[in-house]
């Protein structure tokens, strides 16, 4: 019997003893295992977060924010100019008006109340009311936001249409998507017309979504809105989509220098930054986690051994007498080792795949996670509804890429729990091998 089927047997000498280490390695690497895969995970989330989150990057004229402030629209150079920009994969233009009750037939769904009018302080001819008084100028009427887009999926998602269909942002047709409180105001529904700056519409679609404001504009080509207001090429923001999150802050430089004074350019990066951060912690907390496991796990083997060689050191003894090798002993004491941590490995393995799922989510859901509660209203501002859906969705949008981690076991992270599992037995095995060359035959019997 060689040495190496020696110590598969002696592995098992004592079944009740073999019963518990292979318990408590079961235990520690099933651990490590699922620590692997939650680390693994998450770190795959935080690549996806830096593709997905606070990737935008918004650009409006300088001192203008949707249907408020000053300045001059953006040039067709300098949309060119953003769009050549290193790391900037997409970008989305627009341009906002508002329609008064001379330029469309539609009424606005809009019930003005005292911030209302203080925001629209002009009556029906246009003429600032002189009275300091709010109560003595005359009744303003709310007027229609229009957004012209060349992306309207970026306005207005797919599901958040109750009818008909989504326009072409690239055409120039008189086509429309009408919100749901403007539309049910003016009983339109897809196919009917309305009238705007002097054209005749045809509503092609109705979205509803969790604002009120939404609800009560129009969306229309970009194309469209230029001609139809004498504004050829001109933008009033554009929505750059960066390629990842570790790249905005370039981008932004960037256009800062390209744009100059021009443009004010502002960000989602510290959204981004937070929702990672949060994620880098607990895959932090996981790894911590896989070195205190392994730890433990090779302890118990250490120990168990330990007591192993000192039960055995007659043994010992008695084989280095007889001609056994120093190296032959100890190859034996491995290989014992290793048989208890591999069974102990299986076992833990499949304990490790049955828990990874719910240790994950653990992490994830017990980690303190700190997101941003407001918003730059940068796309779209007071005419754009870019701006609102982003203002809406991005926080509840950083703290689902947070809890949505899925426990994924990938052959990398298998081989990563395999490798654990002979370091284990190998560091476990250290310290009693290095007692077992320093038994000494003789007085090993002579104290027997």
């Amino acid at each position: 019997m060689n040495v190496i089927t020696r110590g598969v047997r002696n592995a098992f000498r004592s079944p009740l003893r073999s019963g518990a280490i292979v318990v408590m390695l079961a235990i520690s690497i099933g651990l490590v295992l699922a620590m692997l895969v939650a680390r693994s995970s998450i770190n795959q989330k935080i690549d996806s977060v830096k593709t997905q989150t606070g990737t935008t990057v918004t650009v409006n004229p300088a001192g203008v924010m949707g249907g408020f402030g000053g300045g001059n629209p953006l040039t067709t150079t300098q949309i060119a100019q953003i769009k050549a920009t290193a790391h900037v994969s997409a970008i989305t233009t627009s341009l906002t008006d508002q329609l008064g009750t001379t330029d469309t037939n539609l009424v606005s769904s809009l019930e003005l109340g005292s911030f209302g009018r203080r925001q629209q302080r002009f009556d029906n001819q246009g003429s600032m009311a002189t009275s300091g008084n709010m109560a003595a100028r005359p009744a303003p009427t709310p007027h229609i936001s229009v957004t012209g887009t060349s992306n309207p999926s970026a306005s207005i998602s797919s599901d958040q249409l109750t009818s008909g269909s989504m326009i072409d942002g690239a055409s120039s047709g008189n086509v429309a998507l009408v919100g749901s409180d403007l539309a049910t105001k003016n009983d339109l529904t897809v196919g009917k017309a309305f009238t705007a700056y002097g054209q005749t519409f045809t509503v092609q679609g109705i979205y509803k979504t969790a604002t009120t404001f939404q609800n009560s504009g129009l969306i229309l080509p970009l194309a469209t809105v230029q001609a139809l207001t004498d504004q050829a090429g001109a933008v009033s923001n554009v929505s750059a989509t960066v390629d990842s999150a570790d790249n905005v802050s370039t981008v932004v430089a960037n256009l800062t220098k390209t744009l100059g004074s021009a443009a004010d350019i502002t960000s989602q990066q510290q959204q981004a930054e937070n929702s990672v951060t949060s994620l880098k912690s607990i895959a932090q907390l996981a790894f911590y986690g896989v070195i205190g496991a392994a730890t433990a796990g090779a302890v118990i083997v250490l120990l168990s051994m330990i007591v192993i060689v000192r039960e055995r050191r007659r043994e010992i003894g008695i084989i280095k007498a007889i001609g056994g090798t120093n190296r032959s002993v100890i190859t034996q004491f491995i290989t014992e080792a290793l048989a208890l941590t591999v069974v102990g490995g299986i076992v833990g393995l499949v304990f490790g795949v049955l828990v990874s799922g719910p240790m994950t989510s653990s992490l994830v859901s017990n980690s303190q996670t700190q997101t941003a509660t407001t918003q730059r209203m940068g796309r779209g501002g007071m005419g754009g509804f870019g701006g609102f859906r982003q203002l809406n969705t991005l926080s509840a949008a950083a703290s689902t890429n947070i809890r949505s981690v899925t426990a994924t076991l990938t052959p990398s992270t298998l081989i990563m729990s395999i490798i654990s599992i002979l370091a284990i037995a190998i560091i476990g095995s250290a310290v009693p091998a290095w007692l077992i060359a320093r038994v000494r035959p003789a007085e090993v019997l002579r104290s027997e």
